[in-house]
């Protein structure tokens, strides 16, 4: 069944030939293989042979190998009927090892599921995946619940305010070098794709303490965020409220919600003191 294709992640095959190329310790196999996995993007929940092949570059006799081998894994599951795979449930392990081993998730936790029972409003802690900001974790309002919006989400962090609150507080160099490998998609009519407004609007948002996007992403949909640090001082996660236009003005939501967030993530950033990186 076909979704919407704002939150498929890319196959650079390109990339990965030039990885396999120049990298003399890059292992193809497993590359070609991850690719399969890749392949299956949020836009798409099963996928025949053929689509495969066609989503990774590898011709239909190597994806049948690498479909096999990962369906006899338990990664994938085929349907005997339509012979089409879906990902399998076994992958789930990758995500609760992600965020076990990780202690941003036990920290945050806590905070996050307090903020949304005072609010009454989804809050979402997202780490940065190169140019996009991946949700980690969500606790959803219980009077407005976005299906479309679960963990392991992504999005171009340039137009969500979780990846905002990070791009703000990097390096010049840091931000730059992934703007620089940024595809300015117009996501929806208020999207900002100009890259010199972007970077004045980061300006803003480093002064001001906090992001904050009105239906950039999604219509009907506005967000403040905030940046988390780590011992550092490095931006290496951003915690942010999200909400609906028909509950709230985005100058309501910068006046009350914007505290809130930022109180939110200082509070997660102070507890990460002395861990570096994620």
């Amino acid at each position: 069944m076909r979704k919407t294709p704002m939150e498929a992640p890319d196959f650079p095959a390109d990339t990965q030939q030039r990885e396999e190329r120049n990298d003399p310790l890059f292992v193809n196999s497993l590359g070609k293989g991850l690719a399969v996995l890749q392949a299956f993007g949020s836009d798409w929940d099963a996928l025949g042979l053929r689509e495969i092949a066609q989503r990774t570059g590898l011709n239909t006799s190597a994806a049948q190998r690498f479909t096999h081998t990962l369906t006899q894994l338990g990664y994938l599951k085929k349907d005997e009927k339509t012979r089409r795979y879906r990902l399998g449930p076994r992958m789930l392990n990758f995500a609760y090892s992600y965020l076990r081993a990780n202690p941003l998730y036990d920290v945050a936790i806590p905070i996050v599921i307090s903020v949304r029972d005072e609010w009454q409003e989804t809050v979402n802690v997202s780490v940065m995946d190169d140019t996009d900001a991946v949700v980690a974790i969500r606790m959803p309002s219980q009077r407005r619940i976005n299906s479309n919006t679960a963990i392991g989400r992504r999005m171009p962090a340039f137009c969500v305010s979780t990846g905002r609150a990070v791009l703000a507080w990097l390096s010049p160099e840091e931000r730059a070098a992934i703007l620089d490998r940024t595809d300015f998609v117009k996501l929806t009519s208020h999207t900002i794709t100009d890259r010199a407004v972007l970077e004045a609007e980061l300006d803003r948002i480093r002064q001001d303490g906090f992001a904050s996007v009105e239906e950039e992403a999604d219509l009907g949909e506005l967000a403040v965020a905030a940046p988390i640090f780590d011992g550092d001082r490095k931006p290496i996660a951003a915690l942010g409220i999200t909400t609906s236009t028909a509950y709230w003005t985005m100058a309501e939501a910068r006046e009350k919600l914007s505290p809130i967030v930022q109180q939110a993530a200082t509070a997660i950033s102070r507890s990460l003191q002395g861990w570096h990186g994620f």
